[in-house]
C-alpha cells in the first residue's frame, strides 16, 4: 500500500471452488500434505486441481464438502475424495442446497506468517459480525496474493477482496447483502483481464461519487492493452457514456513476509486508471 500498488486489476479467480473441512490446527505446506490426510484424498485433491478447481481447507463450521453450492455435512476422508474425482470429472453429485454468501478468508500461517496475523484478525471480525443465517464465514488454507493483508473469495460469485481490515467489515458485509461490490477492498470482476478489472474499478468508483450504480458494460480498448503504455476504454453504466484511461505503469513488490529486508524483490507491471471522464 506504501509503494501504491492498487488492488483492482488483482482479480483472476479460478473457474471453480470446493471447500473441504479440516482443522486449522492440521493444515500444512503443501496442503496435501497437511496432518492426518489419507494419500487417496490428497491424490483427488491433485486431480481436482488439474481440472481448474481450487481445492481450499476450511475451517469455521463442520460442513465436510461443498462445491457449487451444495454442501456435504458429513463425509468420511474417503467420501470426500470420491465427491472430488466427480466433480473434477464434471460429474453430478447429490448435495443439500445452501442459498447463503459464501467469505472464504486465507489464515494460512503455515504458507506465510501475515496471512495468520492479518487474515486471522479480519475472520474473526466477520465472525463476529456475519448473520449466519446469511452468510457462511470461513478460513482457508493459501487463496494467493495476500500481501500481508486480508485476501478473501466471496462465493459463488468468485470475487475478490484484498486488504481487508476488521474495522471495514460492517460495510463489506452490508454491500454484499445489497450484491454490490465493496469498492475500497474489491480487485476486480473475475471474468474480465487486469487491464478490464481496473476500468470497470474505476468505472465502478466514478459512479458512486456521482450517485450512480449498477453493471459496467465495458467497450472495446483503445491502446496497448496487451503491454506497456496506455489503453482507453468506453463503458456505460446506468444510462451514463464514461470514458476510462488507464496507464501500465511498474511496481516494486514483496509476496512474503520472509522477503522484507532481505531478497530481491520482484518488478511487476500493474494497470492504473488516471482519468476518468463522464459523457
Amino acid at each position: 500500500m506504501a509503494r501504491g500498488e492498487p488492488a483492482a486489476g488483482l482479480g483472476p479467480s479460478a473457474g471453480r471452488y470446493a471447500l473441504l473441512h479440516w482443522p486449522r490446527g492440521h493444515w500444512r505446506v503443501p496442503r496435501t500434505s497437511s496432518h492426518l490426510m489419507p494419500e487417496a484424498l490428497a491424490g483427488a485433491i491433485r486431480e481436482a486441481n488439474a481440472a481448474g478447481i481450487h481445492v481450499a481447507l476450511v475451517d469455521g463450521d463442520d460442513i465436510a464438502f461443498s462445491h457449487d453450492g451444495l454442501v456435504c455435512r458429513t463425509a468420511t476422508p474417503e467420501a470426500a475424495a470420491a465427491l472430488l474425482r466427480t466433480v473434477a470429472e464434471g460429474g453430478a453429485w447429490q448435495g443439500e442446497r445452501d442459498p447463503r454468501i459464501t467469505v472464504v478468508c486465507c489464515t494460512d500461517g503455515k504458507q506465510d506468517p501475515c496471512c495468520a496475523r492479518y487474515g486471522f484478525a479480519t475472520w474473526k471480525a466477520l465472525r463476529q459480525a456475519a448473520d449466519p443465517a446469511t452468510f457462511r464465514i470461513l478460513q482457508s488454507t493459501h487463496l494467493g496474493g495476500c500481501r500481508f493483508a486480508a485476501s478473501l473469495v466471496v462465493l459463488p460469485a468468485r470475487a475478490r477482496y484484498s486488504r481487508l481490515a476488521p474495522a471495514e467489515v460492517a460495510d463489506f458485509l452490508a454491500c454484499l447483502r445489497d450484491g454490490v461490490p465493496y469498492l475500497p477492498a474489491y480487485r476486480g470482476d473475475p471474468a474480465l483481464g487486469a487491464a478490464e478489472q481496473a476500468a470497470e474499478h474505476a468505472v465502478l468508483t466514478w459512479a458512486a461519487r456521482e450517485g450512480l450504480s449498477g453493471n459496467v458494460l465495458l467497450g472495446d480498448a483503445s491502446g496497448e492493452a496487451g503491454g506497456d503504455g496506455r489503453v482507453e476504454y468506453r463503458a456505460s453504466i446506468a444510462g451514463r457514456a464514461v470514458r476510462v484511461r488507464l496507464e501500465n505503469r511498474g511496481f516494486t513488490v514483496n509476496t512474503r513476509c520472509e522477503t522484507i529486508g532481505g531478497g530481491t524483490p520482484a518488478q511487476v507491471l500493474r494497470w492504473v486508471a488516471t482519468a476518468v471522464h463522464g459523457e
